[in-house]
């Protein structure tokens, strides 16, 4: 079925769920142009259409599909319907066949800054939050917003773990999340009424969560309005990314890996009210680059154990980079997690102390499943990295194309070893002749930043999630970038066309792509934005 509008910019990237005979989809694209958050679910036979939830309200001229975008649309202000609004369903969904409910965790909004989307305020419904809809129909029941009036790319769409705790005593059915913006979440899963929120990262975008209203003490500050820009923190991407986190029933503990990051938000220059979004493959969150004297501390993770019920952090390992594996949790009392070393590591789930260690001679990201199969326990994992540049404490980069992705299961007696390990990395190429001009490198600069960074990295540093330019003989021809760019050459295999950038832009990114070969080569001087004083990054990781 073709769930999505092939003219806008959504697309599909999460995976569906399945449930009483249907199939549910969401999909992304809300940080590339004018995209309008639903979910559809599917009769999973025949694949006619059972049911579709807007996550935010359209037009008000057009009507309402239901009464809950009419109270949504009380929410909004301006017409946030020419922006889109946003709200996409990329990753997080749950169904709970307790109360026959699906859960959704809603994106940020369409931009990310509220002020252009919805200049006087409101909360901004269904964005941010947990929308629980029946599973039969697909009619609202609740909601809880994380982030009402969200301006920081704080998603709610980080894992949603079901759980029954004992709480003051008695049991109550839970629903668990900890996404972007620090705190972690207990909701009521009957009621959506918040049961608990705290810091399990820094966080100073809010003081807390009030409990009698479920809403935040937020820092005014944070709301970067004095056209100068303020380090918030977490940054967009976030205290918890996609990485999934996992529950104990045995040890009543969660697992997840947290990210301690921040970013200088601030105003896009110019008037707010005649913004617009950029062209092809450029993220359009609405945000302008921050004051050069603001800098921002240097990152770091780590893999945290956390109670829900006292909510407090029980013991953490320091990671390295900020990007890590998801966590499993089993019922043996312990903890698996994979991470950019390449190292797949088993930890005692009461206490933290590593009990086993693999090397995938690859960055693993994914999370692991165990099952048993014909009598015997397994456990499997992707190896495979996606990643951006070179975190601290690695002497290369995971190349996009010597990576070794693999699947690789797990048995207690397993005999079978890995090959031995290939070539990690390739020189950086160089053509000697060729006369840098600083000027036409900070035209590719610029475009490679706008256009090219989610896949290519920013900056050029690579992290496997694409060919790494620098490295690339493509880089060397100029002919042979108009033909990947303009003709769109590698369309067949990914690279998307950019057919509007004209000779003296492709120019500009051949310079710039020269230049940045020769500074990782320990070469001539490049022109790279110092950390915290580059364009805003993406949001998705």
């Amino acid at each position: 079925m073709q769930t999505i509008d092939k003219e806008d910019a959504s697309y599909i990237t999460g995976p569906p769920w399945v449930f009483n005979g249907k199939v549910m989809i969401g999909f992304g694209g809300g940080d590339f142009g004018p995209v309008r958050g639903y979910v559809t679910a599917y009769d999973a036979a025949i694949g006619e259409q059972a049911w579709r939830f807007h996550v935010v309200p359209g037009n008000p001229a057009d009507g309402f599909e239901n009464d809950a975008m009419a109270m949504a649309a009380k929410t909004w202000t301006g017409e946030w319907w020419k922006h889109g609004g946003g709200g996409t369903v990329w990753h997080a969904m749950a169904y709970d066949p307790k109360y026959n409910r699906v859960y959704l965790g809603t994106g940020n909004g369409t931009p990310v800054n509220q002020k252009i989307r919805s200049p006087e305020g409101g909360d901004n419904l269904f964005l941010a939050s947990i929308v629980a809809l029946d599973a039969d129909t697909g009619e609202y029941v609740w909601h809880y917003q994380v982030n009402p009036g969200e301006t920081w790319d704080y998603t709610a769409s980080m894992d949603i773990e079901l759980a029954d705790l004992e709480i003051d005593g008695r049991q109550r059915s839970v629903l668990m999340h900890a996404p972007k913006n620090g705190f972690f979440y207990v909701i009521d899963r009957e009621t959506g009424k918040l049961v608990s929120a705290e810091k399990f990262a820094r966080a100073n975008w809010a003081e807390a969560i009030d409990l009698a209203t479920g809403r935040p003490l937020e820092n005014p500050e944070a709301r970067f309005s004095d056209g100068k820009g303020t380090l918030v923190f977490p940054g967009t991407i976030g205290a918890h990314s996609i990485q999934a986190m996992s529950y104990s029933p045995d040890t009543k503990l969660a697992y997840l890996p947290k990210i301690d990051i921040g970013l200088v938000f601030a105003d896009p220059a110019g008037d707010l009210s005649t913004w617009q979004p950029g062209p092809n493959m450029v993220v359009n969150q609405g945000l302008g680059a921050p004051q050069r004297s603001i800098e921002v501390p240097p990152p770091s993770s780590e893999l945290l154990a956390w109670d829900p019920v006292k909510q407090h952090k029980v013991w953490s390992v320091p990671l390295t980079g900020i990007f890590n594996g998801s966590t499993t949790a089993t019922g043996g009392s312990l903890v698996f997690h994979g991470e950019v070393t390449g190292e797949i590591n088993a930890y005692a789930a009461d206490s933290g102390k590593k009990l086993w260690t693999f090397d995938a001679q690859t960055g693993v990201q994914s999370q692991a499943i165990t099952y048993l199969a014909g009598g015997r326990q397994y456990l499997t994992v992707i190896s495979g990295w996606r990643g951006m540049g070179n975190p601290s404490g690695m002497k290369s980069e995971w190349e996009y194309r010597l990576q070794p992705r693999r699947v690789l299961t797990f048995v207690l007696d397993g005999k079978a070893q890995l090959p031995a390990p290939g070539p990690r990395t390739t020189p950086f190429l160089d053509e000697p002749d060729f006369a840098v001009d600083p000027a036409k490198a900070d035209i590719g600069k610029t475009l490679t930043f706008a256009h090219c960074g989610l896949c290519h990295g920013f900056g050029l540093k690579s992290g496997g999630a694409a060919p790494d330019l620098r490295k690339s003989p493509i880089g060397l021809s100029l002919d042979a970038l108009k033909s990947v760019l303009q003709d769109g050459a590698l369309v067949a295999k990914g690279m998307p066309e950019f057919g509007e950038f004209s000779d003296a832009q492709i120019e500009g990114i051949q310079h710039y792509i020269r230049q940045q070969a020769r500074v990782a080569a320990g070469g001539e001087q490049g022109s790279e934005p110092a950390a915290g004083k580059s364009p805003q990054p993406a949001s998705k990781f």
